[in-house]
């Protein structure tokens, strides 16, 4: 089944629990062995690498304005057939609240508007617009609950995620957990004072336009979906910088290529209302996934 989030929920996800600390920068290198296509010798590795800043501004002491911006970009062969690879490319910004309704509630909204392109220059299809809605109920000093939606126009058609999470924290600070379904799921257990041990499973999906490749005709679209599981020591490697070593797989990944004309009704989550695209390529095989990623950490005490 394939679950459908963006990376960019994982922090809004943190500045709305009772965790201390908020991530203010990340960096990450992700990158595969070979992987084959299906029914083809022919074989392909994925290379990515992206960069979040997150830039909260402080308005009182129930308000914090959410500024920042995210960019990543991907490398891979589409088709045993295609001669080039394709680099898929996309910044987002982020533009939003977070409220402080009662000693009970907490809302964070956020738009999200997004480029997906070379930007050579940039058409105007490749502009999305998205939307983060989510509010926290706080059980106990260490327990909360969330629910909201996530709403963004792919190229696809409209996208609609309805969200659901916890965060808790045990008593001793040696256990964390923090679950933002149906896509992100973080678990880890301090093994000493610097270093941690965590599995996290992530689910996502994104859509780009190709314009510049040798084999891809203009006109079409690519969609990327993938849930990746993985194992993970965390280290920190000075005051506010942490580092994590991330070995993963990955489990039905998919990077289609479609006509541009070519779109669905609504797709819920996983689900695609209205669906009867084509497949203009050949999907490769599943395969493991060894990923980098630096932290910049706040923490508030």
């Amino acid at each position: 089944m394939r679950i459908i989030i963006i990376v960019l929920l994982g922090f809004f996800a943190q500045m709305v629990s009772a965790q201390n600390y908020i991530d203010i920068a990340r960096f990450y290198y992700m990158n595969t062995p070979l992987n084959s296509f299906e029914n083809s010798l022919e074989q392909t590795k994925v290379e990515e690498y992206g960069l979040q800043l997150t830039f909260p501004i402080v308005l009182n002491e129930k308000t914090v304005l959410i500024t920042g911006v995210s960019a990543d970009r991907s490398s891979l062969k589409l088709d045993p057939n295609f001669l080039d690879h394709s680099s898929l490319n996309k910044v987002r910004l982020q533009l939003g609240i977070n409220q402080v309704h009662s000693e009970k509630w907490t809302g964070t909204y956020v738009l999200l508007p997004s480029v997906a392109s070379y930007f050579e220059p940039v058409p105007m299809d490749d502009f999305q617009l998205g939307l983060l809605t989510l509010f926290t109920y706080n059980k106990r000093k260490n327990l909360n609950y969330k629910v909201g939606f996530y709403i963004n126009e792919e190229n696809y058609g409209p996208l609609f995620v309805p969200l659901f999470g916890l965060y808790y924290l045990s008593p001793n600070h040696k256990f964390e957990s923090t679950l933002l379904l149906p896509g992100q799921v973080d678990v880890n257990y301090q093994l000493g004072k610097k270093i941690a041990l965590g599995m996290n499973f992530d689910g996502m999906t994104s859509s780009y336009n190709i314009h510049k490749s040798i084999s891809i005709p203009k006109g079409r679209y690519v969609v990327r979906s993938s849930n990746e599981l993985y194992t993970y020591l965390q280290f920190q490697v000075g005051k506010s910088i942490y580092a994590k070593t991330k070995v993963g797989y990955s489990i039905s990944r998919t990077y289609k290529v479609f006509d541009n004309e070519d779109k669905v009704d609504l797709s819920l989550s996983s689900l695609y209302f209205g669906d009867e695209r084509t497949q203009l390529n050949t999907n490769f095989k599943e395969g493991a996934i060894f990923k980098v990623e630096l932290l910049y950490r706040f923490h508030f005490k």
